[in-house]
């Protein structure tokens, strides 16, 4: 203990006391110097690795290896080739604006977004969200709505993309015939009916026909103007009949024209929505679908 004492005090009494602050300062600072910048090798691999993901659609983690090599302590070569790399990325990563509404085009702010499986955004807020190109499954979620999933497609370097999705209302109770069954039936009846009236009046047509010609060949001698009574009243009965005709004809065929359009515009499963939809800004019914 005594040596150990007295050449600590040797050392305390020498110059090298003014020494030991340096080698600490040293010691201290060498892992921060090391740890403020990555190495050449992972320079690297960053720059081989953006390259990469960036052949791969994945141009936001592209970006971020990227912006590793572009450290200051990197070599001046991969430096500058991520330099370039990471410029190019920045004009060709896209965004896009995602835009929710109600039934009657109401818009709505609290709205969770999930991507792909992921969450994107919490709420709406009007503001370019970036993604990576290609198609992507949206599902849109918010309160007092129905579950929405969408899917889009991307392109690179396309900026501001606006997506819009209409939310129905989830307590937006369901309305009778809104399957297009009752509407389907009224078609087919007038349909049914205009085919009867064309049938009417192609007998009435046949009957006018014949009776003309019995009138004119048997009680007309070929010529109109020498009928007998009989003749007369025949040729009167025949007029009349293709005047049946005419009307089972018209009627007929407009029957089967408004039949046929009930049927084909009759809301089939999943092609028209009717919602009622209530928001701070109002509230109204809304018709949607295809047909």
């Amino acid at each position: 203990m005594r040596r150990r004492w007295g050449v600590l005090r040797a050392i305390g009494g020498s110059p090298a006391l003014g020494i030991l602050p340096a080698i600490v300062g040293i010691l201290v600072a060498a892992p921060s110097a090391r740890a403020d910048g990555p190495s050449k090798s992972e320079c690297a691999a960053a720059n081989e690795t953006a390259q990469d993901l960036r052949g791969t659609g994945k141009l936001r983690e592209a970006r971020q290896k990227l912006a590793i090599c572009t450290a200051d302590n990197c070599p001046g070569p991969i430096r500058e080739d991520c330099a370039q790399r990471l410029k190019e990325l920045e004009s060709a990563v896209p965004t896009i604006m995602i835009e929710a509404v109600d039934a009657v085009g109401h818009d709505l702010t609290s709205v969770r977004v999930v991507m792909d499986g992921q969450d994107l955004v919490q709420q709406l807020g009007g503001t370019a969200i970036e993604v990576d190109p290609g198609e992507h499954r949206f599902v849109f979620d918010a309160a007092g709505f129905q579950r929405t999933s969408e899917t889009f497609i991307v392109r690179e370097g396309e900026h501001n993309r606006n997506l819009r999705v209409v939310l129905q209302s989830a307590a937006s109770p369901p309305v009778a015939g809104t399957d297009g069954e009752p509407q389907r039936w009224l078609g087919l009846g007038l349909g049914g009916a205009g085919v009867a009236g064309l049938i009417v009046g192609t007998v009435f047509g046949l009957v006018a026909e014949s009776t003309y010609e019995h009138a004119l060949h048997d009680e007309c001698d070929g010529d109109v103007n020498h009928c007998s009574v009989q003749g007369t009243k025949d040729g009167e009965n025949a007029h009349s009949q293709a005047a049946v005709a005419t009307v089972g004809f018209a009627a007929g065929a407009a029957l089967l024209a408004v039949g046929a359009a009930f049927y084909f515009s009759a809301p089939r499963e999943g092609g028209v929505a009717v919602a009622a939809s209530l928001s701070s800004g109002g509230g109204g019914l809304a018709l949607r679908g295809r047909w």
